[in-house]
C-alpha cells in the first residue's frame, strides 16, 4: 500500500488531519523535549495552528479557506529546570529563538468583502525569524528584561484570555492596525524592561526600532514592503494588576454520577472531591499606551475577571478596547469588545471550554462611509489531550468593510486545529 507524506500532492490541511489523528493518542509525556532526549538547560516546543474556515451565507461571495502557522520556539539557560528559589545570577539568564512559518490563503477576508481577518494566523505565507532575544527572568526578584529581536506581543496589548477566539479582532492585541508595530509573528530589534512592585503589581517599559520590523521579515525569504513604510520608533508602557484572590488555581470540584461538577459548602460534603486543571487565565487589569515617531499613536486597556456565576466549573468575563486617535493614518482608530469563557459546560467534559465574544472595530473615515464593522464568535474548544485541541467556530460580520448597503453580513464555520509537542 503507497505511503502517504506531507511531500505528496496531499493538502497541507490533509496533512496536518492526518498528524492530528495519529497524536489522538499521546499524553505530556510524549512531547519534543522528552521525545529528542534534551538537556535540561534546553526547552524546544513545536506547534501548529490551523484554521479552515468557509462562509455558506453572506459576503460578496460564498468561499473557504485554509490557513495554518507552525511555531517552533527554542529556549537555552542553566536555571530552565530548577526551582527558583535556588537560582543563582546566572540562571536568570535565558536565549529564546522563535521561527514561524505560515502556509495558505491569508486574503481569505478580502475575498468575501470582510475588511479584518476571519482567522488569527491570516499572515501571507513564508517564514518568519520572530524572536532571537536574551533575557533576564524574574524568579523570585523584581527585574525582568529582555532584548534582540522581539514583537510586542506578549509583553504588550496581549492578555491570556484573548488567546481563546479565532477571529483576529478579538484574538491577540484588540485590533490595534497602526503601521510597522512588529504584532507577531513580525518582529523588530527592541528591549523589554518590566519591574515587579511585588506578586500583583508590575509597570513594563518597551522600546522598538520600526526601521528594522520590515527588513527582519525578509531574511527568511518574505517579500519587501510588506507591513508598511518602516521608519521611527515606537515606545510602550505597560502597567499589570493580577490580584492574587483571582489567581487561576486547580479548580476543586466533585464527581458524581452525571460527571464532575461544581460544587458549594451549602450542598453539603462532596461525596468525591476531585481536582481539575484550570484551562482558563488569572483574573487581571491591564492599561498602556503607545508612541511611534511617525505612524499614530494610542491607548489601549483591559479587563478579565469571574463573573461569579454558577457557570461550568469556572468562568472569565472580558472587556477590551484600543484607541489610536490619528484616524487618518489607521485603519481601524477604535476597538471595543467583550467576551465570556467558561471552563467545564459540560459536566462530562471538564477541560473543555465554551466561549462567546462580540467586538466592534471603528473605521477610519478615510476608508467607509459606515463607521465600524463588527463580530460575533461563538466557539467551543474540546480539548482531546495535552498535545491536541479542536475548536469547532461559528461567526457573523456585521457590516463587513463598513459598507452593508453593498456587502451582505457574513455568516462562517469552521474548526480551530492547535497541535503541540
Amino acid at each position: 500500500m503507497r505511503q502517504l507524506r506531507c511531500g505528496d500532492r496531499l493538502s497541507h490541511g490533509l496533512c496536518l488531519l492526518l498528524v492530528a489523528c495519529s497524536l489522538a493518542g499521546l499524553d505530556r509525556s510524549s512531547r519534543a523535549q522528552e521525545l529528542l532526549k534534551l538537556p535540561d538547560w534546553m526547552q524546544l516546543q513545536l506547534s501548529v495552528t490551523a484554521e479552515p474556515l468557509f462562509n455558506p451565507l453572506g459576503g460578496e461571495r460564498s468561499a473557504g479557506s485554509w490557513i495554518q502557522q507552525s511555531t517552533l520556539s527554542l529556549d537555552v539557560g542553566a536555571g530552565l529546570n530548577k526551582p527558583s528559589q535556588d537560582w543563582s545570577e546566572l540562571d536568570h539568564w535565558q536565549l529564546s529563538l522563535q521561527v514561524n512559518h505560515d502556509a495558505g490563503d491569508a486574503d481569505y477576508n478580502t475575498a468575501i468583502g470582510a475588511l479584518f481577518p476571519l482567522q488569527q494566523v491570516a499572515y501571507p505565507a513564508g517564514f518568519y525569524f520572530s524572536q532571537a532575544s536574551i533575557e533576564r527572568q524574574r524568579g523570585d526578584g523584581w527585574l525582568s528584561v529582555k532584548a534582540g529581536i522581539l514583537p510586542i506581543n506578549p509583553d504588550f496589548v496581549e492578555v491570556p484570555v484573548l488567546g481563546n477566539y479565532v477571529h483576529s479582532a478579538l484574538n491577540n492585541t484588540l485590533n490595534i492596525t497602526v503601521a510597522d508595530l512588529p504584532i507577531n509573528p513580525y518582529a523588530a530589534v527592541g528591549g523589554v524592561v518590566t519591574a515587579h512592585a511585588n506578586s500583583e503589581l508590575s509597570l513594563r517599559y518597551g522600546l522598538f526600532d520600526l526601521s528594522s520590523t520590515d527588513t527582519i521579515s525578509q531574511w527568511l525569504g518574505l517579500p519587501p514592503g510588506g507591513i508598511g513604510p518602516n521608519s521611527g520608533v515606537a515606545q510602550f508602557l505597560q502597567l499589570d494588576l493580577e490580584p492574587a484572590a483571582m489567581a487561576a488555581l486547580p479548580l476543586q470540584a466533585c464527581k458524581t454520577e452525571q460527571g464532575i461538577v461544581r460544587w458549594s459548602r451549602q450542598r453539603g460534603p462532596c461525596p468525591t472531591p476531585v481536582s481539575v486543571e484550570n484551562q482558563l487565565p488569572s483574573g487581571l487589569v491591564s492599561v498602556g499606551g503607545f508612541l511611534t515617531t511617525e505612524n499614530g499613536n494610542g491607548v489601549y486597556g483591559s479587563v478579565t475577571w469571574p463573573s461569579g456565576l454558577p457557570l461550568g466549573l469556572a468562568d472569565r468575563v472580558w472587556i477590551g478596547g484600543s484607541y489610536s486617535p490619528d484616524a487618518a493614518e489607521v485603519i481601524a482608530p477604535t476597538f471595543v469588545g467583550g467576551g465570556l469563557v467558561i471552563q467545564g459546560p459540560l459536566p462530562s467534559r471538564p477541560l473543555d471550554v465554551a466561549l462567546l465574544g462580540v467586538g466592534r472595530g471603528g473605521l477610519s473615515n478615510q476608508l467607509a462611509s459606515s463607521p465600524y464593522e463588527g463580530v460575533l464568535e461563538l466557539g467551543y474548544r474540546i480539548q482531546v489531550n495535552q498535545n491536541l485541541n479542536l475548536q469547532p467556530t461559528l461567526q457573523w460580520i456585521f457590516n463587513p468593510s463598513g459598507a452593508a448597503e453593498s456587502v451582505p453580513g457574513i455568516l462562517a464555520a469552521g474548526v480551530q486545529l492547535q497541535l503541540n509537542f
